[in-house]
């Protein structure tokens, strides 16, 4: 009968022993391994390295560049299989001052927030990159690491933070993703009307404003007329305030405006 407890008793312990042996690090643990991948760091960085690796074959959507104040900032999305795996912010004040956050999203919910920024002060610069990793939406690790040059900065490990040194919270994250997906579908406070179109001789912009008053505005360069821009040019007042239903690359920070071959005069807006 005592072997019998003792085993029991042995059992008991090593079951006791395999719990808090798998237990995860972040204080929400017990609730979210309801719902618990098997999401790692290692694991994050390998999924996000061949995200990486698959960007020029993925669907892409290049949101407008937004401007208030000195402060200008676009949006890229990429995705597979109908499915957002990347969402990259793009943020400059000036030529000094520059940020990068990327988005990486699997299932459809968000496992890592890569950024990277980096500002210039007459010969001195610093450049910042962090990593946090989410696990059933949920921070379970965060790491950064700080350089005063590119070739620097990737020779250097990350260093671990304490989870309490985040500033954001896990409904921060949400909120940014929404907010960047309205920003790419020009939604809401991103929604852009026409305003007017520049007549200068060496270059000539479609320039528009957000249908809230004091908000964004955004540029698109012409480099080359079709039948809507000579409408554009031609009869500005018809199309003010109107939302011009056009097509734009992002190079160098700018958008660039993609001509159309057909008739776009009608079929310019979008009322």
């Amino acid at each position: 009968m005592k072997s019998v407890q003792y085993l029991i008793l042995i059992s008991l312990f090593a079951t006791m022993f395999g719990c808090n042996k798998f237990k995860s690090d972040h204080p929400q643990a017990e609730v979210l391994d309801q719902n618990a991948t098997d999401l790692t760091a290692k694991s994050i960085i390998t999924y996000t390295t061949e995200i990486d690796k698959k960007l020029p074959s993925l669907t892409k959507q290049t949101s407008l560049v937004y401007m208030l104040g000195d402060l200008s900032f676009y949006a890229i999305k990429y995705s597979e299989n109908g499915k957002t795996v990347l969402i990259e912010e793009h943020a400059f004040n000036g030529v000094n001052n520059k940020s990068i956050k990327e988005y990486y999203l699997k299932n459809d919910s968000l496992i890592l927030e890569k950024t990277s920024s980096k500002l210039e002060n007459d010969d001195e610069a610093t450049i910042k990159e962090s990593r946090t990793y989410l696990r059933s939406n949920t921070v379970f690790k965060i790491e950064n690491r700080t350089a005063s040059s590119n070739k620097a900065i990737n020779s250097i490990p990350y260093i671990d933070l304490a989870l309490s040194q985040s500033k954001t919270t896990d409904k921060d994250f949400m909120d940014k993703i929404n907010s960047l997906n309205e920003v790419l579908d020009g939604r809401d406070k991103f929604e852009m009307v026409f305003d007017n179109i520049t007549t200068y001789p060496d270059s000539r912009y479609i320039l528009l404003k957000s249908k809230l008053q004091n908000g964004y505005s955004a540029s698109i360069l012409v480099k080359q007329k079709d039948q809507l821009i000579d409408s554009l040019l031609n009869d500005p007042i018809n199309f003010k305030d109107q939302k011009l239903v056009i097509k734009w690359n992002v190079i160098d920070q700018e958008a660039v405006y993609i001509p159309v071959v057909k008739n776009t005069s009608a079929s310019g807006l979008n009322k």
